[in-house]
């Protein structure tokens, strides 16, 4: 029995250095069944602890590596799930990845990030993967509502989830695809409502950038709000800028430097608030004593500032979507669902000084 393991690792030895180690090789050597290695080494189905450990020595020992490609060809199925975003520098994202993440794991699959820059041809090459069977489902964030996209998607039978960061322009349209909202509109008329009960009624708005949906909604909730509480906003009130800490450090400087400026600012992201927050203080201001803020997404710095926030549930929605996904793959004729989110506010010392 020695004699001929001695043999078999000579021969998956000599493999290894022509580079043409195979499954095959992989269960000579560990003394076990092909259908016991591809299921050790994809993590599907039972295999004792004990026998997986033989199998993966087996393949470290071979130097293999599982060939996907031919995985794919014999069962249709890549085993990934994409996540395509729009940036990498907003925190908020990082409970998107880690929710998606865990989840797939569980189901043995494993997930890919792709990030768009919030432009449409990237989010129509991340569908254009998926058609091309690169990955089997896709969890999108994106900013366009271009007809292109969807009809991008509407041509692609693989699971996709769409989100929007905000309340989904396509949920309950009678389209073959899932989405997920996030009403950010009630949670800027929220923020609005709580600054006004705080006795301000100069409110200042950073805007984020023109033409996107999800600041659109943005703006209409304080619009709204604003009007609910009987109080005029001016124009120059209104900063439209980037979504960015830059923007709303410029957005900032302009708004607390005006002779008759704002008591309080509403930002549409956290991001801008935080940028308004070091403009503030490179001013010699005070928060709230001087100027009262609020943001929305409860980014970690926005905590450590003491700024009042939203809470987005972005690692439920990243959690919720890989569900959809991996029950779609199994039941592709379920009926599309569109999930809705609401913001939490998180009140803390940046809006608290009552005037």
């Amino acid at each position: 029995m020695a004699e001929t393991r001695e043999n078999v690792k000579k021969e998956n030895r000599k493999a290894r250095r022509q580079g043409k180690s195979s499954i095959s090789d992989v269960a000579r050597l560990a003394g076990v069944s092909v259908g016991t290695v591809s299921n050790a080494l994809n993590s599907v189905g039972y295999v004792k602890d004990s026998t997986r450990k033989l199998v993966l020595d087996a393949a470290k020992e071979l130097g293999y590596v599982p060939n996907r490609a031919g995985r794919i060809l014999k069962t249709a199925k890549t085993g990934l799930i994409m996540l395509a975003l729009p940036d990498t520098s907003n925190e908020i994202y990082f409970g998107m990845i880690e929710g998606v993440q865990e989840t797939v794991k569980k189901q043995g699959y494993s997930m890919l990030l792709y990030y768009t820059n919030g432009k449409l041809n990237e989010e129509l090459q991340a569908v254009r993967l998926l058609q091309e069977r690169v990955v089997d489902g896709l969890f999108m964030v994106h900013f366009s509502y271009d007809q292109e996209l969807l009809d991008a998607v509407l041509q692609t039978p693989a699971p996709i989830v769409l989100c929007g960061m905000c309340n989904h322009l396509w949920a309950n349209q009678g389209y073959p695809f899932d989405t997920i909202s996030i009403d950010v509109q009630q949670g800027i008329h929220d923020a609005v409502k709580h600054l006004a009960s705080m006795g301000h009624s100069r409110i200042g708005y950073l805007a984020g950038p023109k033409g996107l949906e999800v600041y659109r909604q943005r703006y209409e909730g304080f619009q709204t709000a604003m009007e609910e509480c009987g109080l005029i906003c001016p124009e120059t009130y209104v900063q439209w800028n980037d979504y960015n800490e830059r923007g709303g450090y410029n957005s900032g400087r302009i708004l607390f430097q005006m002779q008759d400026r704002p008591t309080a600012i509403c930002a549409s992201n956290d991001q801008q608030a935080i940028g308004c927050w070091e403009a503030v203080h490179d001013l010699n201001g005070k928060i709230p004593e001087d100027i009262a803020l609020t943001g929305l997404d409860n980014l970690k710095i926005s905590k450590i500032l003491d700024i009042t926030s939203f809470g987005m549930h972005e690692d439920e929605m990243g959690e919720e979507a890989a569900r959809m996904i991996l029950a779609r793959l199994k039941y592709p004729a379920e009926e599309p669902q569109n999930l809705y989110f609401r913001p939490r506010l998180m009140v803390r010392k940046s809006s608290l000084e009552k005037i």
